[in-house]
């Protein structure tokens, strides 16, 4: 592993640690620019990122609908390991395909 890899890595998890306060405006401006730039740079914590804001979206349509909402658990489940996996996975891209 490189430098420059351990060195995203550690930008990630400082991210990680304050993207939901981030996303809800909870963050000071200085914490704000250097997150904003990371989810620029950053595909994996701005792929994150995305999928907070449309869970956060989907919650009050889904609240406000007549028909009860059940959760899988299981979804449940995947998506907290999966933002577990994120939070400790290195900064790479997915493998790409030629074609």
């Amino acid at each position: 592993m490189t430098v420059l890899d351990r060195l995203t890595m550690r930008r990630c998890r400082q991210v990680a640690r304050v993207l939901q306060g981030y996303l809800d405006g909870e963050v000071d401006p200085n914490t704000a620019h250097l997150v904003h730039d990371h989810l620029e740079e950053c595909r994996r914590c701005g792929l994150e990122a995305s999928t907070y804001r449309a869970i956060k979206t989907a919650i009050p349509i889904a609240a406000t609908t007549a028909a009860p909402v059940t959760v899988d658990p299981q979804a449940v489940d995947r998506l907290r390991r999966f933002a577990e996996d994120l939070s400790r996975s290195p900064d790479t891209d997915p493998p790409t395909t030629a074609t």
